[in-house]
């Protein structure tokens, strides 16, 4: 990698940065109940960033040795890039992070495949009319990031991930259900996941109307999550540059209920996005986003923090987007890593046996066709429960619900719980931890 840094250098380049990813990843599917199949996919390349001329090159290859024709792409790109306006990371300490796990990297295709096989089986001996689908992955990564500034360093990560999720059709009823884990360190529990989904299922399979109109509900930290994409926008130095965020200009205002904390955690231990340093070299860290209902920080990258003057807080990653997967082929940009909610003093079981009706909101369809970036949020409920008397009696169908992120954090939080979960986005990718949250006079729309 040195080589390429002084091969550019050499070539005219004013600065320079190196990104090496190489990845070695093992998936076993299960659909049906009947595993589907095993594979195995390899990645290994760099990204080389350069200035010439005040403006950015960037250049990408999977022939790391093939040195000249990388430097000489990311050259000739750079008349036509965007201007540079910042500097590449220099040499810094960074966080002891444990990112890489023995355990993950020792872990067999066999392995995967029984504990596939005990979560089927969990679920099956519950209701043989479920679906049941499961995938088990590893990933073994080692990346590294070099600069003329003075950066050298890499580092071993490691990613486990198991997911199970079924499907149970009854009639003119379908209902979803299940639970995911994903992080760097191992933790191989398929039954827990197994049992989480066979209780979703058992809550869920009684129909029960709702009327429309505000209401009380509680959302579960699988929706918290969810609804969060919403914050993720407006937190991002990306948008706060291009003026859409709706939280420009507001950094030290209250904008929250004071009760809420919101923290992006880089160093998380174990988190599924938790690296000693970004994809730039900046060291990650625990940035408090919202701390005590105050706005203290966007998300930067280095090209945001020095246009916005701004700090550093290490969000400058390759990641596609919503999946967080290491894209070798983009260019950095501000993005989230783990995040986390403070939890609050009142028990779940106070809060909603407290409630003389409401609704549990579990997951959101089609959260995504919302307005994300002004903080507005909207779709059908996919898992929703119904409070009566302080007791959940059944699954709500055929009802929508819409909300603003900003209104409901500020002027809406009725508790939030002692209970604190591991979840991930749409029910998925990330470590994020967020509590449940009962907020009052939701719009909650029912089919009549």
């Amino acid at each position: 990698m040195k080589k390429i840094v002084e091969k550019a250098l050499a070539g005219g380049a004013e600065s320079c940065e190196v990104f090496f990813l190489s990845s070695l990843d093992t998936a076993v599917n299960f659909e049906t109940s009947r595993l589907k199949g095993v594979s195995n996919t390899e990645e290994r390349g760099v990204a080389l960033r350069v200035t010439k001329s005040g403006r950015t090159g960037f250049a990408t290859s999977t022939k790391i040795d093939d040195v000249d024709g990388l430097v000489g792409s990311a050259l000739a790109t750079a008349p036509l890039g965007d201007p540079a306006g910042f500097d590449f990371a220099g040499a810094a300490s960074a966080a002891d992070v444990g990112v890489f796990d023995d355990a993950v990297d020792a872990l067999s295709v066999d392995e995967m495949i029984a504990a596939s096989e005990r979560a089927v089986g969990m679920v099956l001996d519950y209701e043989k009319k479920i679906n049941i689908s499961t995938e088990a992955s590893r990933s073994v990564q080692e990346i590294g990031v070099y600069t003329s500034s003075g950066h050298e360093a890499s580092f071993r990560r490691t990613v486990f991930e198991f997911s199970v999720y079924g499907r149970l059709v009854e009639g003119t009823n379908m209902l979803d259900a299940g639970d995911y884990y994903g992080g760097t360190a191992f933790e191989l529990d398929p039954e827990g996941l197994a049992k989480r989904t066979i209780r979703d299922f058992e809550r869920a399979r009684t129909n029960v109307d709702v009327e429309g109109g505000p209401m009380s509900v509680v959302l579960t930290p699988r929706a918290v999550c969810d609804v969060m994409m919403t914050l993720h926008a407006g937190a991002s130095a990306g948008l706060v540059d291009q003026g859409i965020s709706p939280l420009v200009g507001k950094l030290g205002d209250t904008v929250f209920d004071e009760r809420v904390s919101i923290f992006d955690d880089g160093i998380m231990p174990g988190g599924h996005d938790s690296a000693p340093f970004d994809d730039e070299g900046t060291p990650m860290q625990r940035t408090p986003v919202v701390e005590s209902g105050v706005l203290r920080h966007f998300l930067t990258d280095l090209r945001t923090a020095k246009k916005l003057d701004l700090p550093r807080t290490g969000n400058g990653c390759r990641v596609k987007r919503l999946f967080l997967t290491k894209d070798l082929g983009k260019m950095p940009g501000p993005a989230i890593t783990n995040w986390e909610m403070a939890a609050g003093e009142k028990p779940l079981d106070e809060i909603v046996s407290g409630l003389s009706s409401g609704v549990v909101v579990d997951s959101i369809m089609g959260i995504l066709m919302g307005n994300l970036i002004a903080g507005d949020f909207s779709g059908n409920l996919a898992y929703a429960l119904k409070i009566r008397n302080g007791e959940t009696v059944g699954r709500v169908k055929d009802a929508m619900i819409a909300g603003n992120i900003y209104g409901l954090l500020k002027d809406h939080l009725v508790e939030i719980s002692r209970e604190v979960e591991r979840v991930g986005l749409l029910g998925g990718i990330g470590s994020h931890r967020f509590p449940y949250l009962l907020l009052k006079d939701v719009s909650i729309s029912a089919k009549a």
